[in-house]
């Protein structure tokens, strides 16, 4: 696996102490960044690359910078109106009630040189229309109901014209763009795709079906926010370390299976983002293994049973050694460098600290050299790494896989103290719809479950732990058998026999008929 260069420079102006979580996983994995805001994110980077001709492709590796739309009247318009319930409350006749939405609106309109809404008389009927398409556009919101500031919160992406980077917006009217919910994941998730082995398929789709034929909706947006407007400046600084992974074909092949669905496309965007979360969440998990060179990941999961099962133990098991891989992996990527033969000449050297201070400061960018606190021995030095590594994972890169396993519906405490893995409902129709063509046999569902993703729920997947007397066949059957009976109760399981059962995709059956 080719692992490319670390940037010397990037303009992130909250740019990493020191290069290791980037150089494992790229700049950057961030929790705070959701599975739906990695999209959005994605969604704005697509957008401004089609609009420079270049949608997918990167014109050489890590060298993506785009410009991306603000779209401040929009959100102004959407999530920092309230006095638009206030002129609804006074029941005016419609030309004062413009006139007072209007006044109102101009004195309270952040990040905007012109305050002037007035267009906005043109484009509806009335006013109480023009409420309703707020209204509507609040209530379909993504993530609607948090208390983010309204420059960080985000319309449904409709099409073209609900696009947006986040901003921050001061007090005195100054924009800025923001990395805190837009932390540069859906630019990596740009780079995975770009990178993947069906690219080419990949971009004609979603051009046709985002950008060149948004939903109806998308007028909404556009009406509100009059003409389209950019950030000041591009923004680059995104970097994937690897030039090609399996993760990255795995992803684009099931954005590509979901997007050849016949299902509007905006019906298809939860079962990306779904989608998304967890190859993203198996990304870390995977990057984490290779550094460590260890076995095969895998994700024992537990179909909910109503008492304590021996399944459920080892799922809880199962999630607790993979939450701890990528911690482990990055204490092993500093310590590596204790094995090169540059080490070993650096610390019988005549001066081994400032040596061996030299090595980590070109392999990781540290210590800075205002650093004030040296080591007493190069071994120290590394310990003094390692230890600030591991404070730094633990804050955002480190909850990752705890974060969007939540958030994808992969994990629960549900009926037990201890966190393991247990998909919902929701979890497993995008299974069903991402990788069934029209109908599975349950058998291969579940050996495909496990060859694709490292699921293990049927006895022939858990053959190891059966092996090895964690478990018995018995136990891992009945987890199955729950399985096929909460995916019948879905409608996406009908059983011909006693011995044959078949998974069927919704909307494949749909087109069928």
């Amino acid at each position: 696996m080719e692992i490319l260069a670390r940037p010397t420079s990037f303009d992130d102006r909250t740019g990493p102490d020191f290069w290791i979580d980037e150089a494992i996983w790229g700049h950057r994995l961030y929790d705070e960044q959701t599975p739906w805001l990695t999209f959005l994110e994605f969604m704005t980077v697509l957008l401004a690359e089609h609009r420079a001709g270049r949608p997918l492709r990167e014109e050489a590796p890590n060298s993506l910078s785009y410009r991306p739309q603000l779209q401040l009247r929009l959100r102004n318009l959407v999530f920092n109106n309230p006095h638009i319930m206030t002129v609804l409350a006074e029941d005016r006749a419609d030309e004062a009630a413009w006139a007072m939405w209007l006044g109102k609106m101009a004195e309270t309109a952040g990040g905007l040189d012109n305050t002037d809404f007035s267009y906005l008389r043109d484009r509806f009927e009335s006013f109480q229309d023009f409420a309703a398409v707020i209204g509507f556009l609040q209530g379909s919101a993504i993530e609607g109901s948090s208390n983010k500031r309204w420059s960080s919160k985000f319309v449904f992406p409709f099409g073209p014209n609900a696009l947006y980077e986040d901003a921050n917006v001061n007090p005195r009217g100054g924009v800025s763009n923001d990395r805190r919910f837009f932390a540069r994941t859906g630019e990596l998730l740009y780079l995975m795709l770009c990178r993947s082995n069906v690219a080419e398929q990949l971009r004609g789709l979603l051009v046709s079906r985002f950008l060149e034929n948004p939903a109806p909706y998308d007028s909404m947006a556009r009406a509100l926010q009059n003409e389209p407007q950019f950030s000041k400046a591009e923004r680059a600084g995104a970097y994937l370390p690897c030039a090609s992974h399996p993760v990255f074909d795995r992803l684009a092949e099931d954005w590509l299976a979901i997007l050849s669905l016949p299902i509007p496309a905006y019906d298809a965007i939860p079962h990306l983002v779904t989608m998304t979360g967890f190859n993203l969440a198996l990304y870390q998990l995977e990057r984490a293994r290779e550094v460590l060179d260890g076995d095969p990941i895998q994700l024992v999961c537990e179909i909910v049973s109503p008492r304590k099962s021996v399944v459920r133990d080892l799922s809880a098991d199962s999630y607790q050694r993979n939450n701890g891989l990528p911690q482990q992996a990055v204490e092993r990527f500093v310590r590596q460098i204790t094995e090169t033969g540059e080490w070993g000449a650096a610390i019988v050297s005549d001066d081994p600290i400032l040596n061996a201070a030299d090595i980590l400061k070109k392999a990781y960018g540290w210590p800075d050299t205002d650093d004030d606190d040296i080591a007493p021995d190069p071994a120290a030095l590394v310990e003094q790494l390692v230890d600030r590594a591991i404070s730094r994972h633990k804050q955002h890169i480190g909850k990752i896989h705890m974060t969007w396993a939540r958030a994808i519906g992969l994990s629960s405490r549900r009926s037990s103290r201890r966190v393991r893995y247990a998909p919902t409902d929701r979890l497993l129709k995008t299974l069903v719809v991402c990788c069934v063509g029209k109908r599975l046999e349950f058998r291969d569902f579940l050996a495909l479950l496990h060859d694709r993703y490292g699921i293990v729920i049927g006895d022939a997947q858990a053959r190891a732990f059966i092996a090895s007397g964690d478990a018995d066949q018995e136990d891992f059957s009945d987890n199955a058998r729950r399985l096929e009976e909460r995916l019948a109760s879905l409608g996406l399981l009908k059983r011909l026999s006693d011995s044959c059962a078949y998974v069927e995709n919704p909307f494949e059956r749909a087109q069928a008929a």
